[in-house]
């Protein structure tokens, strides 16, 4: 489907950097922690979901590559740009001009107000494979910081507005998408940490449109999952880590049911790994 787009960040909407330290003399304390970090990963899904929409029709081999750049402006502060992509080697390569389906480059600022962190970030989903038309999409993303509790929960809210007319949905209007998430983890043993995704997927306004009706379904899917991540301490060369996980979609009526083969469930595995610089 031509206007199908898509992708979000493999770390979160906004991503958060630690904050530089305060400069030293050398003589007196080690040197201040830098106020850049570079994360290079990359992720192998089984499936490629995008909110709730189904962007492959077989998987085959999913590969998705992605960098960013975290800038701690200030303690309260923080910039990130970044690339996500998507390449695929199953049907839908045959479909499209080659298997490089989606090329995602964003932009991001978060600001830091006691536990809470508001940012805004734009993203531009791209297809370098003409799969769909550029879509352009400003978000505000709320978080709060509870990672000092025994169990952090970790919520956060999503409010994004599509601005170009191209759409996720390919549908007539601009849509409004709001995600409500949280990550409940917790440490199994001293290097293992178990986390337990959850996210529903919400239209405010015109973002699953029902390509049929025309209709706007408000409610987009929920997925709820089991992660687990490991610290590759014998890598050198930066701050390595081994992750993969499970995800449960349950899915809304309208395009969501409909480009997953007209079923509203769908069980989505992971692996992949990452490195901070």
């Amino acid at each position: 489907m031509k206007q199908l787009a898509w992708g979000i960040l493999a770390t979160g909407l906004v991503s958060t950097t630690a904050m530089a330290q305060s400069a030293t003399p050398a003589a007196a304390q080690p040197p201040a922690a830098s106020p850049v970090t570079v994360t290079v990963g990359a992720d192998f899904p089984t499936l490629y979901f995008f909110r709730g929409l189904r962007q492959e029709a077989d998987s085959a081999l999913t590969f998705q590559p992605f960098v960013d750049v975290g800038v701690a402006a200030s303690n309260r502060v923080s910039f990130n740009v970044g690339t996500w992509n998507s390449l695929h080697s199953g049907s839908n390569s045959d479909a499209y001009d080659n298997a490089w389906y989606e090329s995602d480059i964003y932009g991001s600022a978060t600001f830091t107000a006691g536990k809470w962190k508001p940012g805004l970030l734009f993203t531009a989903y791209t297809s370098p494979a003409n799969a769909y038309n550029t879509v352009s999409e400003l978000a505000g993303v709320l978080a709060y910081d509870d990672s000092a509790s025994a169990v952090p929960i970790s919520p956060k809210v999503v409010v994004a507005f599509e601005l170009s007319d191209a759409q996720a949905d390919g549908g007539a209007n601009k849509g409004v998408y709001l995600e409500l998430g949280a990550k409940p983890s917790f440490k199994a043993g001293s290097h293992v940490t178990i986390g337990v995704p959850l996210k529903v997927g919400l239209s405010l306004k015109d973002y699953y449109e029902d390509p049929l009706t025309g209709e706007d379904n408000t409610f987009g899917y929920f997925d709820v999952g089991l992660s687990a991540g490991v610290p590759l301490s014998f890598l050198h060369g930066g701050s390595w880590e081994a992750h993969g996980g499970v995800d449960v979609y349950t899915l809304g009526d309208g395009l969501p049911k409909l480009l997953n083969a007209d079923k509203t469930e769908r069980v989505v595995g992971s692996i992949g790994f990452s490195v901070a610089f």
